[in-house]
Formats: structure tokens, C-alpha cells, sequence
């Protein structure tokens, strides 16, 4: 954790509006544990060599306890952020908008274990869509929020990488003040 502020973001109603980016960067992280998961598990069989199908699945099975590392080494060490929130631009601060620390980053990650439940997922975004702050249980939990890395909301993140247009919209010409759009079209 720095002591620097100069990266600072303080979560509140604006900062922490980024939905959109957080399910984003959830599905990039999903991948990202599944590959860890089948590491892990392959790491596994080759130490332990289990000679039963029972014996492969048991060591799946302690791959799973494995999974909140990804989170909680990663948003711990790397300015909160994991692959999927880097791509996306969004970060995990504490309520004073500081880097988390790897013991709170480990704590918001601990359902990571039972990811690949529907049911923790539907809880998670329910949480995130109607709290004021938009945390899920476990940030609440750990003291930590989701909020915009860029300075802006992350769902404008699109937007500021099209040149300030929104995909679609075309642009608009200069207009000097006063001008009437014909002369401003006919000035060189």
C-alpha cells in the first residue's frame, strides 16, 4: 500500500457507478480463475499422482481454496486492481480511497471459492444494483469499494477512448458563437 494520494479515488454515489465495468471485468476474471483452477489442479495431480478419477476430483476440489489468491494477491499488490478491472479501467479502494491492503483484498474475495454459483453471483449483483454505495457483501465485509480508476465514470471509459464521442454519434462541426450553421460551414 502507498502512501501516496496522488492516486487516491474516494468512493461515493459517482465514483462507485460502475456497474456495467464490474460485470465486465467479472466475466475476464472468471475466465482468468477457471484457468487458475485447471492449473492448480493439473499442479496438483502431478505432486500427488492420484491413481482413482475420485482422487482427480478431490484435488479439484482443493484447487477451489486456491481462488481468492487470484483476487487477494493481485487487488492487494496491483493497485487494487485485477486483469479484468485493469482492462476495464475500475479499482478497489477502502473507504478513504486507498489501496485495499492484501488482507482486506483476500476478505472481499473469500465467495470466490463458490464462484461458479449462480446463486452467489445473482446475490452479488443484487447487492451491487441496490446499496448506495454499490458494494457486495463481502466488500461491505472488508471495508472496500469498486470505484473509477480513470477519473471519470468507467462507463464513460468508451466514450473518452472514441475521442469524447459515443460509439454511433457522429460529430458535430464547430460552431463558433453566434455563427449560424451555414456561415460556419462556408468559413474556411
Amino acid at each position: 500500500m502507498s502512501d501516496d494520494d496522488s492516486d487516491r479515488v474516494v468512493p461515493d454515489r459517482d465514483t462507485t457507478d460502475v456497474v456495467g465495468a464490474r460485470i465486465a471485468a467479472q466475466v475476464v476474471d472468471t475466465v482468468a480463475l477457471f484457468v487458475q483452477l485447471v492449473a492448480v489442479t493439473v499442479l496438483l495431480g502431478a505432486l500427488v499422482r492420484p491413481s482413482t478419477e475420485t482422487g482427480v476430483e478431490g484435488l479439484a476440489f482443493l484447487a477451489l481454496f486456491t481462488l481468492p489468491l487470484y483476487g487477494g494477491l493481485l487487488e492487494g499488490f496491483w493497485n487494487g486492481q485485477t486483469l479484468g478491472k485493469r482492462l476495464l479501467g475500475i479499482r478497489v479502494v477502502d473507504r478513504r480511497g486507498r489501496d485495499p491492503g492484501v488482507g482486506a483484498a483476500f476478505l472481499r474475495n473469500v465467495p470466490a471459492v463458490v464462484l461458479f454459483s449462480w446463486v452467489t453471483t445473482a446475490v452479488a449483483l443484487a447487492a451491487i444494483a441496490t446499496g448506495d454505495r454499490r458494494q457486495r457483501v463481502f466488500d461491505g465485509v472488508a471495508g472496500t469499494h469498486v470505484v473509477d480508476a480513470t477519473g471519470g465514470a468507467a462507463g464513460r471509459g468508451a466514450e473518452r477512448r472514441l475521442g469524447g464521442r459515443v460509439a454511433g454519434e457522429r460529430r458535430r462541426p464547430h460552431r463558433t458563437a453566434g455563427a449560424s450553421p451555414a456561415r460556419s460551414a462556408a468559413r474556411p
